[in-house]
């Protein structure tokens, strides 16, 4: 059970001295209507009527509308209020209570100044409120709105502080939940630090304790699942016994207490396959419905629960009596839940996985089929929160992939359109958030895209899969709030369209989330029809904008017409790697797509290469060993992945030797040199000596980086910035002793230069100059950061100043068009992000470049050096008026030439790579 519930500390209103008559009276009178509200919130509590809750909440409203503006009672009232409006909101899931309660706590903070004794609790009442919108909408803005809010709660509890326990445990839980987000180990340590400091001075008859030792529980639970260290999940099996011995039978916070000691110990069978521990999960499951009745908050929670630990004990013993009770529990859990109810989705998937698995025993293809059903309308349910939906999708296409259902390619696009609202929600509420990243990171569509693409190709729906893997591979590029998104391209475009689209998408979220009961039914159908108003003008205005030219492809998947113009110039191939199924497509300028399958290249075939290219990097290009060994890889490359591709490309396509390809590979291939694939002695088969090869991170990159280019006639050739570093700013780099001569050989050409060095180089300058300037030429260390790839940077001689990936996203450089990375691993990926390139290569590509060259792996000083003078030296060779950026891929494959000519080991002169046109 997910809910983390922090009550509020309901006050009593405490008499100064009256000045007159007329002011006692009035404090006698709120004092009788704040007491009276508070009997019928007891009342609630003792016994879930939901007319008292609604009693309650009236006679605050009574009270308040009694109580002057200035009355010093009146931030006591508003936030007492609040307590009672989001007590009723956890109970029946009116979305409006939820908004009333923020509300009322944001009035009684504007009273409570800084120096107001109870201003901590006002900021951790909607500090928690706020969390608890976030939980149901996704919008990230809430949730560091809160943790701001936790903050300064804390900030203003110094040691001793009465509500220095709650500060600290509501600070570590609202760290645990961005941790979920944005999967940032810091904030996990963080939380379960602040969380242990509210457990250590949390006295025991604190009636806080539990409710601290339930939320560590669960984020050490969480660090479990990213450590699988039993010791660390019997730990927090250890904190939910506490929590529930503080919590005796009766207590408000029991079953929920239960609910999370069961999950920890379903979790804990999961891992070891203990069944002692699985009939405990759900002896405690049952006790906790045994005082969860029809209405209390925790009913369908827990039916979900133990429906879910019930199921696992059917996988270990395969008894169908708990097969059967799970599907009841799941049925009985849909039936309280309104149609409108946020947590429906929940009940639908669990039912869905449950009848999954009475199809595997019984093979009723009626038991499937329903069970399709369910997944799908989870995944349709408009009134759940988008997470919740993308776990059903997920499922969906599981099921529909492992028995061959007709509704597979359809799970997958209705899984991969849920993605790209997720991103667009993000970019829409926290644009500078690097949330957005952890979004396009996270397990749900970590080989999503591959592995749909796969599906497509199976169903011999090509284009179909060429569309997938577009859409797939685009979709954290093209959401970055910082970079020239589809929204930010609107903005241009039509500025009030888009404000209008960013509003409504954040109004869909918020109305996500209402939920009906079985009181409330007139607010319930108001919020409908709102909704439904809502989304009808969302549809209105996706129309409106698809009809602005440019833009009638906007929120849909691009279509292969328009994506098959990347391969105007030459064949484009896409090498997708799959556990169902590893295959090539070939797209050509005037031709249907072709597949070619690669049955010898499995992913765990290229997770050995991979992982031999991935050797220590010390003595690459010079050891002998190493280049013997990457002679072997290549061969092996050329073998199960490229000869098939090439063989079609000459026997097929009658490609001209010297033509142009471009290369777009997927999952770890993306860190294979596919472009020296082959063997280099006399006679040897290779790539390099028949096509000129450059690679693309997308297709509509290529068109865009196509579009509207001119080689430019201007008689003094292009602006080059050139940014030049001759000694190491961070420890372990070497000095680079040979960038003065390269520069000076970039002198040489007598065009317009911008030459930064040394201590010149910061990131504003640079920046600045990439602005002005047509080429960019780097010689210079770059860190490559695989757990952060967007903070992979320049390194600059000036310690503690570098230019990050994000920086240069972040920037407009309306004149750039061609960039040299005369730089160590700037093409050099990672395998934390196997369904889209991430590197400084790929991203100056996406921040406006129209070709990018730059090294997969370290280059020796020297060879860059060589290699400048030769590539410079091919792309002035017609004089500065007629330079051609398209001509970089051939610049580079005579450059790479020469070094070969010189006698280079095989590890140097493959580094170099070239993306774009």
């Amino acid at each position: 059970m997910h809910a983390t519930e922090v009550p509020g500390v309901i006050q009593t209103p405490v008499a100064g001295e009256p000045s007159n008559m007329s002011e006692a009276r009035t404090q006698e009178v709120l004092r009788a209507a704040c007491e009276a509200a508070q009997d019928s919130l007891d009342a609630y509590k003792a016994t879930y009527d939901h007319e008292q809750l609604y009693l309650s909440i009236s006679k605050y409203k009574a009270a308040l509308a009694l109580c002057p503006p200035d009355h010093q009672w009146r931030s006591l009232i508003l936030n007492n209020l609040g307590i009672a409006s989001h007590t009723r909101f956890k109970h029946t899931g009116i979305t409006t209570d939820l908004e009333q309660s923020i509300r009322y706590y944001q009035e009684a903070l504007s009273i409570r100044a800084v120096d107001h004794s109870d201003r901590p609790l006002t900021l951790n009442c909607l500090g928690t409120a706020l969390e608890t919108r976030f939980y149901q909408t996704g919008r990230v803005t809430d949730l560091d709105e809160g943790t701001q809010l936790f903050q300064e709660a804390l900030s203003l509890c110094p040691i001793g502080h009465p509500t220095r326990c709650v500060s600290l445990a509501n600070l570590g839980s609202a760290l645990h939940k961005r941790f979920d987000q944005r999967s940032d180990k810091a904030d996990l340590d963080k939380g379960i630090q602040y969380l242990q400091d509210a457990f250590a001075i949390c006295p025991i008859d604190h009636p806080e304790r539990s409710l601290t030792l339930n939320n560590l529980g669960n984020a050490i639970r969480r660090r479990f699942d990213q450590l699988a260290d039993m010791a660390i999940l019997d730990e927090s099996i250890l904190y939910h016994r506490e929590a529930l011995l503080l919590c005796p039978k009766g207590h408000a916070d029991w079953p929920w207490t239960l609910n999370n000691l069961a999950n920890a110990l379903r979790r804990r069978s999961q891992r070891l396959g203990d069944g002692a521990n699985l009939d405990e999960a759900v002896r405690l499951l049952q006790e906790a419905l045994s005082v969860s009745p029809v209405g209390h908050p925790h009913h369908a929670g827990t039916l979900n629960n133990l429906g879910a630990a019930l199921q696992r004990r059917f996988d270990q013993r395969l008894n169908m009596d708990d097969l059967r009770e799970s599907i009841h529990c799941h049925q009985d859990a849909l039936s309280v839940l309104p149609e409108s109810h946020p947590n429906r989705s929940w009940a639908l998937n669990y039912l869905g996985d449950a009848l999954q698995r009475l199809f595997d025993n019984t093979h009723d293809s009626a038991d499937f089929d329903m069970s399709i059903q369910y997944y799908r309308d989870a995944s349709e349910n408009t009134l759940s929160p988008l997470p919740h939906r993308l776990i059903a999708s997920r499922n969906w296409v599981a099921a529909a992939r492992k028995h061959g259902s007709d509704s597979v390619v359809e799970a997958y696009a209705f899984s991969m359109d849920l993605l790209d609202r997720s991103l667009l929600l993000v970019a829409s509420s926290a644009p500078d958030s690097l949330a957005q990243m952890s979004l396009g990171l996270n397990r749900s569509r970590r080989y999503i895209t591959q592995n749909a693409t796969s599906c497509a190709i199976e169903k011999n729906q090509l284009k179909t899969a060429i569309e997938f893997s577009e859409r797939g591979r685009a979709l954290l590029f093209s959401q970055l709030g910082s970079y020239r998104t589809s929204l930010d391209d609107l903005d241009v475009k039509d500025s009030r369209l888009a404000g209008k689209l960013r509003t409504l998408s954040a109004a869909l979220e918020d109305s996500a989330f209402f939920g009906g009961a079985t009181v409330g039914q007139a607010d319930e159908e108001d919020h409908a029809a709102k909704r439904q108003r809502i989304a009808a003008e969302w549809d209105r205005t996706l129309e409106e904008i698809r009809r602005l030219e440019g833009f009638e492809n906007f929120l849909r998947i691009t279509p292969f017409a328009q994506l098959q113009e990347a391969a105007s110039e030459g064949p484009v191939i896409i090498v997708n790697i799959s556990r169902f199924g590893s295959d090539a497509i070939i797209i050509h300028k005037s031709a249907e797509p072709v597949s070619i399958p690669l049955p010898e290249a499995p992913p765990v075939a290229i997770e050995a290469l991979v992982h031999t290219l991935n050797q220590p990097q010390a003595t690459r290009g010079q050891d002998h060993e190493w280049n013997r060994v990457l002679g072997g890889l290549l061969k092996d490359i050329w073998r199960i992945i490229v000869e098939p591709i090439v063989s079609y490309l000459e026997n097929t396509l009658d490609l001209p030797r010297g033509s142009r390809i471009w290369w777009m590979p997927t999952s770890l291939a993306l860190l294979l040199p596919l472009h020296a694939a082959g063997s280099y002695g006399p006679g040897d088969k290779n790539l390099s000596d028949r096509f000129v090869s450059s690679y693309t991170s997308t297709l509509s990159s290529l068109i865009r980086s196509r579009s509207g280019y001119q080689p430019s006639q201007n008689t003094f050739g292009p602006h080059i910035l050139v940014v030049a570093q001759f000694e190491s700013g961070a420890e372990g780099e070497q000095h680079l002793y040979h960038v003065n001569r390269e520069v000076a050989s970039i002198r040489t050409l007598q065009v317009q230069l911008t030459v930064l060095e040394g201590d010149e180089c910061t990131k504003d300058a640079v920046l600045a100059g990439m602005k002005e300037a047509a080429w960019a030429h780097f010689a210079c260390h770059v860190k490559q950061l695989s757990s952060e790839p967007f903070k992979s940077h320049f390194s600059f001689q000036t310690r503690d100043t570098s230019l990050t990936l994000l920086d240069i996203l972040r920037n407009d450089l309306p004149h750039a068009e061609l960039a040299v990375l005369s730089a160590s691993h700037s093409a050099a990926g990672n395998d934390t992000t196997p369904d889209e390139l991430i590197h400084l290569t790929a991203g100056m590509l996406f921040a406006g470049f129209r070709g990018v060259v730059g090294t997969m792996w370290a280059m020796l000083d020297e060879d860059g050096l060589v290699f400048t003078k030769d590539f410079y030296t091919f792309m002035f060779r017609k004089g500065p008026e007629a330079v051609d950026c398209k001509d970089a891929a051939m610049a580079l494959t005579m450059a790479v030439k020469g070094l070969r000519q010189r006698r280079v080991p095989l590890g140097r002169w493959i580094n170099f790579v070239h993306y774009g046109i």
